[in-house]
């Protein structure tokens, strides 16, 4: 979400909330669409005027300039600065070089990565010739995303991005039975085929395609079926059932009900919890937390583990990195150990600043924080002070 927040430890920090907007009545500017390759290696910046997590207090940070939510796989990362006219898209990898470049209209922020078959990591931008608001005459165009290279399009879909991946809807389309919704093949652009006359596309997660009929929840690869699970199993009901936008790596998150719904294996088609409201992934450990009306839940290679941590609905789980568990209510921020669940020593002990907050971070432990209105990239590369010992 192109939101963007201060946010305070449980020591009193003061913070403040900025929206970004992103529409504008003006026909789209002339831009330069066509990624250039640019492989400049960002500048470090000064982060002493933060508060750093410690998992990321000897890495060297760059700010490139994005805005819009960040998107990775892999080692690259992806997102958007938002201009008077224009966005202004760039991949950057986690040693924080610049690879690529793009210009888009400055309504045009759907965008998402994918992989095709194969397993080479795609970046989707979605485009308009016509309307700044890239809400009619929409195409999408598929980028290699480490190297900006033209894999497909442009392809013509029916309106703006909905995700998640790359599934596209007319503008205010209040169709509740999701028509006129398609999710585009990875591998060629073209509309994938959606199976039986009546099932209705729920997402595209990395080249699987999900969709839901009158009984059954399905994932198809191409041609094929990966799993299936008969909705009689888990009393859902396919009217009932659509797809949270903000999808974790390797999950499926559905709401079946007032906002709460399973976590899937991507891969297996395993049920890992029946029933969450949020969920965040720890790259690193590869454990799910999942939150619902009862708190936190851990599930990991043993298990599930309960935590004893009391959420309050005003309570957000903003992220899992390192095995801590990043919690917000308010102008709080707290910190969780993601083992026992106590409170745990996230940040200094002695620091003043804005608190810069965990957002998207690789196995490696390298990704982005979320500063106020500034989004900020942890690289590999280490800062001075703890090269030098």
């Amino acid at each position: 979400m192109p939101t963007r927040g201060l946010f305070a430890t449980a020591l009193g920090l003061c913070t403040a909330l900025a929206l970004v907007g992103c529409t504008s009545a003006k026909e789209p500017p002339e831009l330069d669409r066509e990624p250039n390759q640019a492989g400049t290696e960002l500048d470090a910046v000064d982060g002493s005027d933060m508060q750093l997590p410690l998992i990321v207090e000897p890495l060297e940070l760059v700010e490139p300039g994005w805005d819009l939510d960040v998107k990775h796989l892999g080692d690259v990362f992806l997102s958007a600065g938002i201009g008077d006219e224009r966005l202004d898209f760039s991949a950057v990898d986690s040693n924080g070089t610049t690879l690529w470049q793009a210009q888009r209209p400055r309504g045009c922020t759907g965008f998402t990565v994918t992989v095709d078959s194969e397993g080479n990591p795609l970046a989707v931008l979605t485009d308009s010739a016509s309307d700044q608001s890239c809400s009619t005459e929409v195409t999408a165009s598929a980028y290699d995303l480490e190297s900006g290279e033209q894999r497909w399009g442009p392809t013509e879909v029916p309106g703006p991005m909905q995700g998640p991946g790359t599934v596209f809807s007319p503008a205010d389309d209040g169709d509740s039975d999701g028509g006129g919704t398609v999710a585009l093949d990875p591998d060629t652009g073209e509309v994938a085929d959606q199976g039986a006359s009546d099932s209705r596309v729920l997402g595209e997660h990395q080249g699987l395609i999900l969709s839901v009929d009158h009984d059954t929840l399905s994932a198809t690869d191409g041609a094929e079926t990966a799993w299936e699970i008969p909705l009689s199993d888990h009393d859902w009901k396919a009217e009932g059932l659509s797809a949270f936008p903000d999808q974790v790596d390797g999950l499926i998150h559905l709401d079946a009900k007032d906002g709460s719904g399973p976590v899937i294996d991507a891969q297996s088609g395993e049920v890992l919890d029946d029933s969450a409201s949020e969920i965040a992934q720890d790259a690193n450990s590869q454990m799910v937390i999942t939150r619902d009306a009862q708190g936190l839940t851990v599930i990991d290679a043993t298990g599930m583990n309960e935590l004893p941590v009391s959420l309050p609905e005003s309570v957000v789980l903003e992220a899992a990195v390192g095995g801590l568990i990043y919690l917000r209510e308010g102008e709080t921020l707290r910190v969780h150990n993601a083992a026992t669940g106590s409170i745990a020593r996230g940040y200094p002990a002695q620091g003043s600043g804005t608190v810069a907050v965990p957002d998207v971070f690789t196995s490696k432990g390298l990704g982005t924080l979320r500063a106020g209105d500034r989004t900020l990239l942890a690289t590999d590369r280490v800062v001075e002070e703890s090269a030098q010992g």
